[in-house]
């Protein structure tokens, strides 16, 4: 099958990688630019010590909201490195003031303006954005318990139904919204709101501080780009640049011409439009159908002028405050975003880089200009949106690009897959975001326990517990000596709730009841416990944990008397002559298939004994028997007792190799029913297993 990919934006190096991975399908791309990876452009400029390259669109991500992204990356191989994000508001409000604050360097940058500490409605702006979370995620819950209902609603409608306060909108919301999607300040409120709520949610933008720890491509995009390329041509795809595509129509012989700007054509079976939404009908010029050209024509985008420059005077005049997103601007004038590269790229420069999205004025020492293109999420693209499959491969023709999602990159990587996946016949596995965790104002308090007992005690290796939603916690740190690091991942709170009254036995509860998973299934765990026993064995020298305690010694009451109820009925149920075999019974005659889900074939308890780590379960039992009948030297005249003897596999092996008379007891009906089946199975049945 030959695929044709137009457009080698993300979305379209996505779509192209996971056709030429199934090995189904011949694929060539097509890139009207001189380079690949859309707005992912690296450019190398000269800062008098030796070249530096920039990013001119970084791609921020992180494990929450970016699981695709984050998985490309671990396929590809690439390094990533920690980045900051802060966000400054400086503004001339209508009234004549200003009003300036930043999220740079916590509660001091936010009152960097001194007057907003004595500013009665600065302290109603934040009650409002605390406010704002609580009133969006039950907004959103509405509305995907009610997937009927019309989605017309703007972002000023709900900011009137919901009167928020003109600094609110001006001094937060706007900016916030105008350099998120580029857009001029004066049609934000005309944005769908259930879009631009759920990008809220989706990317934990209500916090003004404790965001999820961010990440981009270590060293620059273009990495990532010829990685790409890379793998993509290993595979045998081919790729054109400076390759603009005029048309595709269809072939009278059956399939797709895909025609050049030159004028040269190419047939192919199949093809997938990773462009914008305008281009793509442009493309198909007369040829597109009438269910193309509503839903395509519903996807409208502005366009800004982008200035690299090294221009200081576009920043915020308090250096305190320089962030790596910059709002400047009047409210009675187009406002402009300015992102601070060094900042983000982890850039160490005597120069400032700056990248300014639609400035008042020409800046000085301008490096680049360009145009940067960006989907509106209006409410008719909300409501086209849902129709997309009413289109997608209905001819051979398949549609993708990050305008299908809220605009960025995670985006376009999902459509072009499903794009490709749709192509090959298969079933779509993209990785979704998780909804936000809410927890109750109990959860709420044990999470503050649990975190505040965390912090105190893990000094040696890092754990992370990741929420669904993108709220992230940190505790202790990785370093040369102790580089162990365990990700978490908290699904339900749940989870808080039950670590803090159960304390260890309430992680393990926690964690069979799927409240909470580990971001790396082969290792997680393990490095869990790494963690637990370096810090409980460290030196008070070196550690946090207070003095005379365990390390998972319960710290609250409740935890503790949880811990008295599980010892008590411990205590209840100890052994004695009338008791242990109802004990045994609770325990072995759970059933045989449950224990067949842990053990090996022959289904012998205890460890083994491994020769290679990647040696079987049942090779290293097998090895284990074995050892143990050599060291008890047993012979062919020998009567050998086995007090528990399980599921009879030494029972098995013994007889089998010395020939030796044996008798086996256990309390377990369920075992002994097993082994008696596995002696007659063998023939051995003159040898007995006994239950008493």
């Amino acid at each position: 099958m030959r695929v044709a990919v137009v457009g080698a934006g993300l979305s379209g190096l996505a779509a192209a990688q996971e056709l030429a991975a199934s090995g189904g399908a011949r694929v060539t791309v097509y890139e009207k630019e001189d380079w690949l990876g859309g707005s992912a452009r690296t450019v190398p400029v000269d800062d008098g010590a030796g070249l530096v390259h920039l990013d001119l669109c970084p791609m921020v991500f992180n494990q929450a909201t970016c699981p695709n992204m984050m998985q490309l990356l671990e396929f590809l191989g690439l390094e990533i490195e920690r980045t900051e994000i802060p966000f400054s508001v400086s503004i001339k409000l209508d009234n004549g003031s200003q009003c300036y604050w930043s999220t740079s360097n916590g509660i001091s940058s936010l009152l960097a303006q001194k007057s907003n500490a004595l500013r009665p409605s600065f302290w109603c702006m934040i009650r409002e954005i605390i406010k704002f979370k609580t009133d969006v995620l039950r907004y959103l819950d509405y509305y995907e318990s009610n997937p009927d209902l019309d989605q017309n609603e703007t972002l000023g409608q709900f900011v009137q139904s919901h009167e928020y306060s003109h600094l609110f909108q001006e001094a937060y919301l706007i900016p916030i919204c105008t350099s998120v999607w580029c857009s001029p300040s004066q049609g934000v409120l005309g944005f769908s709101a259930v879009s631009v709520l759920s990008f809220f949610r989706n990317h934990d933008l209500f916090q003004l501080f404790g965001h999820p720890e961010s990440f981009i491509v270590k060293g620059c995009l273009q990495s990532f780009v010829d990685k790409v390329r890379v793998e993509l041509e290993g595979m045998g795809c081919r790729i054109k640049t400076s390759c603009a595509v005029k048309s595709v129509s269809c072939d009278d012989g059956g399939g797709y011409r895909v025609q050049e700007e030159d004028g040269s054509e190419e047939i192919y079976d199949k093809v997938i439009l990773g462009i914008h939404a305008p281009a793509a009908l442009k493309v198909l010029g007369a040829e597109a159908t009438h269910e193309e050209l509503r839903i395509l024509g519903a996807f409208q985008y502005v366009c800004s002028d982008a200035y690299l420059h090294c221009d200081k005077s576009l920043m915020p005049q308090n250096l305190s405050g320089w962030s790596a997103w910059n709002f400047l601007g009047e409210t009675s004038r187009d406002m402009f975003v300015t992102y601070w590269l060094n900042l983000i790229q982890n850039i160490e420069s005597a120069k400032t880089f700056l990248v300014t999205i639609n400035p008042p004025r020409v800046p000085d020492h301008v490096l680049l200009k360009w145009c940067v293109s960006h989907p509106v999420p209006s409410v008719a693209a909300v409501n086209e949106s849902m129709q997309l499959d009413q289109i997608q491969g209905k001819r051979g023709i398949w549609f993708c690009g990050a305008y299908q999602g809220h605009g960025f990159h995670e985006y376009g990587l999902k459509a072009g897959k499903a794009a490709a996946q749709g192509v090959l016949g298969k079933k779509c596995d993209i990785l979704v975001i998780p909804k936000q965790i809410v927890p109750s104002w109990t959860e709420a308090g044990a999470r503050l326990l649990v975190a505040r007992f965390l912090n105190r005690s893990i000094s040696i290796g890092n754990l992370i517990l990741l929420e669904d939603g993108g709220s992230m916690l940190s505790f202790g740190n990785v370093s040369c000596k102790h580089h162990v690091k365990s990700v978490l991942r908290v699904h339900d709170p749940m989870f808080y709730w039950k670590v803090a009254t159960e304390s260890d036995l309430g992680l393990a509860d926690a964690y069979i009841n799927g409240w909470c998973s580990f971001a790396d299934k082969k290792e997680g765990l393990l490095n869990l416990f790494l963690i637990f026993i370096a810090n409980r064995d460290a030196p008070k020298s070196s550690s946090n944990v207070v003095s005379k305690r365990g390390w998972w010694t319960p710290m609250l009451l409740t935890a503790g008397l949880a811990s008295a109820k599980y010892f008590l009925r411990h205590t209840s149920r100890k052994n004695s002559v009338t008791r242990t075999r109802r004990n045994i019974s609770q325990h072995y005659d759970l059933g045989n298939d449950f224990f067949s889900l842990f053990l090996d074939k022959t289904m012998t308890y205890s460890c083994g004994i491994f020769k290679r780590e990647d040696e079987s379960l049942e090779e290293s039992q097998i090895r284990k028997l074995n050892l143990l009948i050599d060291k008890a030297k047993v012979e062919r005249d020998h009567y050998v007792l086995d007090i528990g003897s399980g599921w009879g596999s030494l029972a098995i092996q013994v007889v089998k190799q010395t020939g030796c008379k044996y008798t086996g007891i256990t309390l377990s009906e369920e075992q002994l029913k097993y082994a008696q089946g596995k002696v007659k199975e063998a023939g051995l049945e003159v040898s007995h297993v006994e239950s008493e």
